[in-house]
């Protein structure tokens, strides 16, 4: 498939002429400011789909506004008809269109002419738009804070409580590469198609949950990913930061046993730790009454073993060995610990269902009973 995408260096742009290139059999062809329009009268007859993304929106005056919105595209489809080409169109056109304003009606006029031409055309009415490569303190509030924040800068807002509706930039491109796959729009209401899922969101939070992501920056502290919309803000936050600020460092405590560090820190899902251990060296030796723990042995050999704190027949050990990964969870309410059994030193991850509090770190020490385990690793070989 042969897709000519206009406006290919903006910010759109760019993003789906990289989504396509990654498609096996899609070739891009790319029309933006500068290029002649004696291209598109040399490509166009061996186009397949056009992504009509071209437009203007921050002119220096209005007569532009119809001559990048309406103009061009009126001249595209003109050619389509001289050349008695059926070649679809997605208009890339906006929320604004009905507003009586210059922009809004050359973005109206743009979306009569590709619908009266039809040929399965169809014109996408974006909300406010957010991702990677957005030029700041241009047209998007998210890209402008993002940069200013990353950068220690001052952000303004007038109120806090105001509410916009943002899509993500790769939901526009997976709906794009949807459709010039013969699928059809995910929203479509009367002759309009919308991009989903949207976000509305209030410009306080959006400010306040970037400044804690720069406020993390350099430490293990990941964001609450789990959440769509804050995956996706942080994902466009981190392009916005100089690479240099993109590496934390741990700290790494160490004692005759071993090593130990924390890894990731979360503010709703836990911890990630590692740790090394000595051949013959035993760790743990206590319970928790709510952490729960998940031993993942990476390299080396090593026997778990647990007590119940209330019946020291209820009594088990578990080995494990890097041939086979296994996630090993420990229940609360149960005396454990994790001995080296291997020839050198057992690598381990833990992950803990919450941060580490030293002065709340819920673990009593106890030793587990030594004799009379029930070897759980021959039961579950069975």
């Amino acid at each position: 498939m042969r897709v000519l995408v206009t406006g290919s260096k903006g910010f759109i742009g760019k993003n789906l002429v990289v989504h396509f290139l990654e498609m096996d059999d899609v070739e891009v062809f790319e029309f933006d400011r500068g290029t002649e329009f004696s291209y598109i009268e040399d490509v166009i007859e061996s186009i397949d789909y056009i992504i009509h993304l071209a437009g203007v929106n921050r002119p220096k005056d209005s007569e532009e506004f119809y001559e990048g919105n309406t103009y061009l595209t009126q001249k595209i489809v003109d050619l389509l008809r001289q050349k008695n080409l059926k070649v679809p169109i997605l208009l890339a056109s906006t929320i604004h269109a009905d507003q009586d304003s210059d922009y809004g009606r050359s973005k109206k006029q743009a979306e009569d002419i590709v619908l009266k031409y039809g040929n399965g055309s169809q014109a996408y009415r974006f909300h406010n738009v957010f991702g990677k490569w957005c030029r700041p303190n241009y047209n998007s509030v998210v890209a402008t804070f993002c940069n200013n924040i990353a950068m220690g800068q001052e952000i303004s807002i007038d109120d806090r409580s105001k509410e916009i509706e943002l899509i993500y930039i790769d939901d526009i491109a997976y709906e794009f590469k949807k459709v010039i796959n013969g699928n059809e729009p995910t929203e479509k209401r009367g002759d309009y198609c919308y991009i989903t899922p949207r976000y509305k969101i209030s410009l306080g939070y959006i400010a306040d949950t970037l400044v804690q992501f720069k406020e993390e920056t350099g430490s293990i502290y990941v964001p609450a990913t789990g959440d769509e919309f804050i995956k996706k803000l942080h994902a466009t936050f981190v392009t916005y930061l100089p690479l240099k600020e993109l590496v934390a460092t741990t700290v790494k405590n160490q004692d005759d046993r071993g090593d130990f560090t924390e890894l990731i820190r979360t503010h709703h899902a836990g911890q990630v730790s590692i740790s090394t251990t000595k051949p013959g060296v035993i760790r743990g030796q206590h319970y928790h009454h709510t952490k729960i723990e998940k031993f993942i042995v990476v390299r080396g050999r090593a026997r778990i073993g647990f007590t119940n704190i209330l019946d020291d027949s209820d009594n088990y050990t578990f080995e494990v060995d890097e041939s086979e990964i296994k996630i090993v969870t420990i229940p609360p309410g149960y005396i454990h610990n994790i001995e080296n059994i291997g020839d050198d030193d057992m690598i381990m991850v833990l992950w803990g269902n919450e941060l580490f509090d030293k002065n709340f770190p819920d673990t009593y020490a106890k030793k587990v009973v030594s004799g009379g385990a029930k070897n759980l690793t021959e039961e579950s070989d069975k």
